[in-house]
């Protein structure tokens, strides 16, 4: 819905604050260098488009998008399994289900594989990017959208999420969608208050338009949930926002909009915690893995970053299966999927409660973790893909370490608007306690990048127009509050070159999973060589030499990755075998003993401590 403003006088006022990007921008801020804003954001997601697929023809080589691994692999087989048949299911949803069903509907009605996907993403990337764009215009105007859509364009983690298969990508084009709808539903009810504010008449409201952007904005929030689970902490916002936010409109109406998003957001979560409760005899609108993933952000040995329930289980294979065995066994009893969850958050309290300085000081080191600059990798790597792209490579400079300290500009700029930006302010503070509650990955905090973008691009837009005009005097506190957070952003806190080898181990993994034993070595050498500590890569390095026959070698880096991590229960198992091929009778008892220490009920194990005792003769 639009209303013209009625001019009071002359148009110099509304000329000046089209020009100022702190300012509500104006219904004649349609035109920049002479184009159209409509084709001004054609040409940003043109640029979005062309940066992410040459990206993808670069890094098409990588072992790791061709052979997936960790939750790529699990979404994949996911999406297979739902695209032969079975779109209901048979369990309760443990991963956020949308991304694996969109891929499924690729597989089955487009019938792509990996690259489709990739391409796919690439296309969502773009979108973002407009609609981002688009979103920022609604509140600063078209010269900030346009600097905001150019910044997620070529923001290198962006470019980077886009093309590996996470659902990253899907959950930044839905909450660029939420943003987009959400300001458009403010800039039209900040219009008519405005208007009412200078005619002193209320214009006649028209509710279609903006009750259908509420409805828009419900089903986004409620796909966004879908996608990623932390957003469930936006649903009480948004209702309480558009109750809240000035206009002119009587309580009714504001009910009537606020009821309306909650229709949407009903629509889209209902069914998902009808099908939960059908499935597990509990309703849940999303999943059931907070409680194990607060734990591993919060228990009293917790780094901040990810660490599975049980070394070497990283993959979502064991998550799910880890966390109800170690539950069921410390409860003594079969438990349900809430009643797991609900275990892990009050073993969190627990040990929280032993020690709660040690967490309060965690707290404060997840917090400068989420600015900081590194992107904390998962299984892939923003540091991997870089070594074969060129556009990653360029655009290296433009990455969190950047982007905060100039959103923190663009917040202190923009301070005297809060009531209008309040919406903004709360989604980043809310985001920012959610992922600040778990842990922390690159692709984890990824949901602040569209939300602190506007922001950043006032900023920019601001310093061009302060050091053309001259007046930088006006500009000391939004520096200095730049450069604090630039401090902070570029602090020392993770094990950085740990982390890098680790994912330079991951590639070598995907390569010997795809029979390439000797790039495999080559690769794992090479971690190993940055970062000789890892006990993961001592033992794929043990097992890669196992595969080839050259058990001495073998033996060394599984020796090493015991001693690094005795309760690795691979390397214990590969260690064992290998000593037993060579007669080493004893010492493989040894290693098969360690491992039913700590899963009493590996079957593996136990056969193989059964065919030593009566086929192995004891070593003299």
């Amino acid at each position: 819905m639009s209303h013209r403003r009625k001019r009071r006088n002359s148009s110099s006022t509304a000329s000046h604050r089209s020009e100022n990007p702190t300012t509500p921008p104006q219904q004649s801020d349609s035109v920049l260098l002479g184009m159209p804003s409509g084709v001004l954001m054609a040409a940003i997601g043109i640029l979005a488009l062309i940066l992410r697929l040459t990206c993808l023809a670069e890094t098409a080589s990588i072992a790791s998008t061709q052979q997936l691994l960790g939750d790529a692999a699990t979404y994949y087989a996911w999406a297979e399994k739902i695209a032969s048949g079975s779109w209901y299911g048979d369990t309760t949803f443990y991963q956020a289900p949308l991304y694996p069903y969109v891929l499924a509907v690729l597989m089955k009605f487009g019938g792509v594989a990996v690259p489709g996907i990739r391409i796919t993403q690439a296309l969502f990337g773009a979108l973002a990017c407009v609609l981002l764009a688009a979103a920022t215009k609604k509140v600063f105007g078209l010269r900030a959208a346009v600097v905001a859509g150019l910044m997620m364009a070529a923001y290198a983690p962006a470019i980077y999420y886009d093309g590996i298969v996470q659902k990253t990508s899907l959950a930044s084009l839905l909450l660029c969608g939420l943003l987009w709808a959400s300001l458009s539903i403010q800039a039209r009810l900040f219009s008519r208050a405005e208007d009412a504010s200078e005619t002193g008449v209320t214009p006649e409201p028209r509710k279609t338009p903006v009750l259908a952007f509420c409805l828009v904005a419900g089903l986004l929030l409620g796909l966004l949930v879908l996608t990623r689970e932390n957003a469930l902490l936006w649903i009480p916002l948004f209702p309480i926002w558009l109750i809240w936010l000035p206009s002119s409109l009587s309580r009714h109406h504001r009910f009537a909009l606020a009821g309306t998003m909650v229709l949407g957001l009903v629509l889209v979560l209902l069914p998902v915690a009808a099908r939960n409760g059908s499935l597990g005899g509990e309703w849940s609108p999303t999943t059931f893995q907070a409680g194990p993933n607060f734990y591993i952000g919060n228990n009293m040995h917790a780094s901040g970053i990810y660490e599975p329930l049980v070394p070497g289980h990283e993959t979502p294979v064991y998550e799910r299966s880890d966390a109800h065995r170690l539950a069921e066994r410390e409860m003594g009893r079969d438990l349900s999927a809430r009643e797991v969850s609900r275990f892990w958050f009050g073993k969190s309290w627990s040990e929280i409660r032993q020690a709660p300085r040690s967490w309060i000081s965690l707290l404060f080191q997840k917090t400068a973790m989420v600015v900081n600059h590194f992107e904390v990798p998962d299984v892939e790597s923003l540091f991997i893909h870089q070594q074969y792209s060129v556009v990653l490579k360029l655009l290296s400079f433009w990455q969190f370490g950047l982007l905060a300290p100039l959103a923190a500009m663009g917040i202190v700029l923009t301070r005297e608007r809060w009531k209008e930006l309040a919406l903004l302010y709360a989604l980043i503070a809310i985001m920012v306690i959610a992922i600040v509650g778990f842990f922390i990955l690159g692709r984890y905090r990824f949901p602040l990048v569209p939300l602190l973008i506007p922001f950043a691009a006032v900023a920019v837009t601001q310093l061009f127009k302060a050091v053309a005009q001259r007046q930088s005097r006006s500009l000391w506190m939004p520096l200095v509050t730049g450069i604090i957070v630039a401090i902070i952003s570029y602090l020392p806190i993770h094990a950085e070159n740990h982390l890098n080898a680790s994912s330079l181990m991951n590639v070598g993994v995907a390569a010997g999973a795809q029979g390439d034993l000797r790039s495999a070595i080559k690769l794992l050498e090479q971690s190993d060589r940055m970062q000789p500590d890892i006990a993961e890569t001592n033992y794929n390095l043990g097992f890669a030499y196992k595969q080839l026959g050259q058990i001495q070698l073998a033996i060394e880096h599984l020796v090493k990755a015991v001693q690094l991590e005795p309760d690795l229960l691979t390397a214990n198992f590969h260690l064992a075998e290998c000593l037993e091929q060579i007669g080493r009778f004893e010492e493989a008892r040894v290693f098969y003993t360690n491992i039913l220490t700590i899963e009493p009920q590996h079957a593996s194990a136990k056969r193989a401590l059964k065919r030593l005792s009566e086929f192995a003769p004891r070593e003299q």
